[in-house]
C-alpha cells in the first residue's frame, strides 16, 4: 500500500500568502472577535475532517481554514489562547448573584450568576458575571433615582432572569426587567453561549461577512407583512407613521441587534418595546429559518449539531 504523502502547498503561494497577511493591519477592536472566529472555525473543521477520515497534514489544512474564515488570523497567540481556553462543563447553575431593593421592595433587581465548575478561570463567564453586577446595580439606581421621590406607591420595577436554552451546545440567558407605573414597559437582554468554544455570540461572529445584515432585514420585513396580512390585530411602524414624526426610522438589523438562538438553534431576532410597533405588541420577536441563514454563515453547519 503505498503512503500517502501531505498536501503541499508551492513555496510561491505560500510565500504570497504570508505577505498578505503581514501587510493587513488588524483594527484593536476585532482582534478578539477574530481569536473567538477561530476557535468556532477550527473547532468545525476538526470534526469535517474526522469525518471525511482525511489524511491531509493538519498544519496545512488548519492554514486553508484559516485563510478562507479571515485571511487575517493565524499566529502563535492565537493558538496558545485556543489551546488554553477553558471548556465550559455540561453542569451550569444560574444562582441568584445579588439582589437590589428598596425598603418597600417596589424595587427588587435580582441579578443572575453563572455557577460552574471553573468560573473563574473562564474569562467569558467571569465577563458576563461581572456585567450583570455592574447592570442590575445601574438598573436599580436609575430606578430609584426615577421612582424614589413620587409620593404615590402605585409602581413596581422588577428584574428577573431565567435559562431558556442550556443543552450540549449553548446556553441562553434571559434577563428581563418590568416597570409598571401609568402604563407598564419591558425590557428584555439575552446572551447566548457557545458552551463548547466558551465564546459568548454575535451576529457577525456568526457570520461570514456583512451580507447578514440585508438578508436578515429582507426576512424580518417579510415576516412583519406576513403577520399583519394574517392578523389586522398587529401592527408595526410604517412610514406614514415615520414622516408624521410618530416615531423614528428604526434600523432593524446592526451588528448589535439584540438575538438570542432557541431550542432549536433558530436565530431569533428580538426588538424592544416601542422599536417597531405600538406598546401593546410588547417586544417582538423574529425566528429567522435555518434556510435562510445556513449560506451566509461563517460555517455551514454550524446550528446544525
Amino acid at each position: 500500500m503505498k503512503e500517502r504523502r501531505p498536501l503541499c502547498i508551492p513555496k510561491k503561494k505560500v510565500k504570497k500568502l504570508k505577505k498578505t497577511y503581514k501587510e493587513q493591519e488588524i483594527p484593536r477592536g476585532l482582534q478578539e472577535e477574530i481569536r473567538q472566529r477561530f476557535l468556532i472555525e477550527e473547532q468545525s473543521f476538526i470534526k469535517a475532517r474526522r469525518r471525511k477520515r482525511r489524511l491531509q497534514g493538519f498544519g496545512v489544512s488548519l492554514a486553508i481554514v484559516m485563510i478562507t474564515t479571515s485571511s487575517l488570523l493565524f499566529n502563535s497567540q492565537v493558538r496558545s489562547f485556543a489551546e488554553d481556553l477553558p471548556i465550559l462543563g455540561s453542569v451550569i447553575e444560574l444562582i441568584l448573584g445579588e439582589r437590589f431593593t428598596d425598603q418597600s421592595e417596589k424595587i427588587d433587581i435580582q441579578v443572575p450568576k453563572i455557577h460552574t465548575q471553573n468560573e473563574k478561570e473562564n474569562k467569558t463567564i467571569h465577563g458576563l458575571n461581572q456585567k450583570y453586577f455592574h447592570e442590575g446595580q445601574a438598573d436599580f439606581k436609575k430606578a430609584e433615582k426615577e421612582y424614589g421621590n413620587l409620593e404615590t406607591d402605585h409602581y413596581q420595577v422588577l428584574g428577573d432572569y431565567q435559562k431558556i436554552v442550556d443543552d450540549d451546545r449553548f446556553l441562553v440567558i434571559e434577563r428581563q426587567i418590568t416597570q409598571t407605573a401609568a402604563d407598564s414597559h419591558v425590557e428584555k437582554r439575552y446572551d447566548t453561549i457557545d458552551k463548547k468554544n466558551s465564546v459568548q455570540l454575535s451576529l457577525p461572529l456568526l457570520f461570514k461577512d456583512d451580507t447578514y445584515l440585508s438578508v436578515l432585514t429582507k426576512e424580518v420585513k417579510r415576516q412583519m407583512a406576513e403577520q399583519v396580512k394574517e392578523d389586522p390585530s398587529k401592527y408595526y411602524w410604517t412610514e406614514q407613521d415615520i414622516q408624521e414624526g410618530t416615531i423614528e426610522k428604526p434600523t432593524l438589523v446592526t451588528p448589535t441587534r439584540s438575538f438570542y438562538l432557541n431550542k432549536e438553534h433558530q436565530l431569533v431576532l428580538t426588538f424592544s418595546q416601542y422599536e417597531i410597533a405600538p406598546g401593546y405588541m410588547g417586544t417582538p420577536e423574529f425566528v429567522i429559518p435555518k434556510s435562510v441563514t445556513k449560506t451566509i454563515l461563517a460555517s455551514e453547519d454550524y446550528l446544525d449539531h
